[in-house]
């Protein structure tokens, strides 16, 4: 009977495998030889341009602005397994040559190629870009009070409300930098909104900032102290309310705090004043200023309160300043020796004041003829305001003292030097 093979049968002969693992050999080397050793083009994508800024700034002082990071794409040729490997990229050396930059402004820097082997197999076909362009100059700094420029949709407020000036919650300059040439350029910022109209209360708009040059040119390379290059404006809106006028005061001795000694007149004496509306409630008048009592002497005393010095509101009606005159009567002046006795108020909380020295001799006060008959330097106290003391303070430092008695009170100006421990 005739033996039958199987085609699993030769595997297990020697010479079979022997002569089956040279030919598959050859096969491979083959594959190698063809595919692989031969010689191909290949573009490398993004290789980083390198720059050398610190040698220009170093020498020259000049600072890139703009765009600072560049790449190319480099085509090389060679054996197909060195050029289609992914360490081409980091094999590839570009440099911008920056030995002719020598002044502020756009600068061509030639790009030279090269390999970090001494010896490449593999050479550079070509690449797409042979230069890159450079803005330097020398940097910039400048601060600008910003100016506001916002459009409303129709009229800015309701009927029978006010806009006041604009705030700046966090400050109103901002500061620009950027090269030189371009800062120089700025003759304004200003901070550009679109905001609804027909306002009746407070609106808070963020408003971008644009940089004005004399010939409307637009700078690319500044940058802003502001987040985003924008700022945050507020617009103040005041209810408009016609009302008397009144004036307060301060430091009064205690026999005058619900009463004067004297006669106050305000001309005028009402005036439109913008307020906002949630402070209008059970208001019948409006105050313009607060005088000290030891602004007021005996007889006729006039004083200027401008406008924009009112606090609380603001003066709607055309009116630049208010005349307040206080007309003191049945009172009289004399000169005090100094006072032997103080006190001290507002103490900062830990410290421990003393008195040095009083930096007068002197001091005029005003009141009742027959209470200044019995005042003397041994028998008046003078009171000095620590408020102005921070905790911190240590040393002698200079405070404001004056006699604040039952009727009477010290006029002018007067100080102390106190040691706080």
């Amino acid at each position: 009977m005739k033996k039958k093979y199987k085609i699993s049968d030769i595997f297990y002969n020697n010479r079979f495998l022997l002569v089956f693992s040279v030919l598959i050999a050859v096969v491979f080397w083959l594959v190698v030889v063809v595919e692989l050793g031969v010689e191909v083009e290949n573009t490398v994508r993004n290789v980083p341009v390198q720059i050398d800024y610190a040698s220009v700034e170093e020498n020259l002082g000049l600072k890139p602005f703009g765009e600072k990071t560049f790449t190319v794409d480099v085509t090389v040729k060679g054996k197909k397994y060195i050029v289609e490997s992914s360490d081409m990229v980091d094999d590839l050396v570009v440099k911008a040559n920056t030995s002719y930059v020598n002044s502020a402004g756009s600068s061509t820097l030639k790009l030279e190629i090269s390999s970090k082997n001494t010896n490449p197999a593999y050479d550079v076909i070509r690449y797409s870009a042979d230069e890159v362009s450079v803005y330097f100059d020398y940097p910039g700094d400048k601060e600008f009070v910003i100016t506001p420029e916002l459009e409303f949709d129709g009229e800015a407020v309701a009927e029978g409300y006010y806009i006041g000036d604009y705030i700046f919650p966090e400050s109103d300059t901002v500061r620009v930098t950027g090269p030189e040439t371009e800062v120089n350029k700025i003759t304004d910022i200003v901070a550009r909104a679109k905001v609804k109209g027909g306002l009746k209360q407070n609106e808070t708009v963020d408003a971008e900032l644009v940089a004005i040059t004399g010939t409307n040119e637009a700078l690319r390379n500044i940058t802003f102290s502001r987040k985003n290059g924008s700022i945050r404006i507020t617009l103040p809106i005041y209810k408009v309310v016609n009302l008397p006028l009144v004036c307060g005061f301060s430091n009064k001795p205690s026999d005058y705090v619900d009463s004067y000694p004297f006669t106050l007149s305000i001309s005028p004496s009402a005036a439109e004043i913008g307020i906002p509306e949630q402070k209008l409630e059970g208001l019948s008048e409006f105050e313009i200023s607060t005088i000290d009592f030891s602004e007021i002497k005996e007889g006729l005393n006039i004083f200027t309160v401008p406008a924009s010095a009112v606090t609380g509101g603001v003066v709607v009606s055309e009116i630049e300043e208010f005349k307040v005159t206080v007309n003191v009567h049945g009172m009289a002046s004399a000169r005090v020796g100094a006072p032997e006795n103080i006190s001290f108020v507002n103490e900062p909380s830990g410290s421990k004041a003393e008195l040095v020295k009083l930096d007068f001799s002197e001091m005029t006060v005003i009141g009742p003829f027959e209470s200044l008959e019995a005042m003397s330097a041994d028998n008046v106290t003078v009171t000095a305001d620590l408020s102005g003391i921070s905790s911190d303070t240590k040393g002698n430092v200079t405070v404001p003292v004056m006699i604040k008695d039952d009727d009477c009170w010290s006029y002018g100006e007067y100080t102390a030097t106190v040691s706080i421990s």
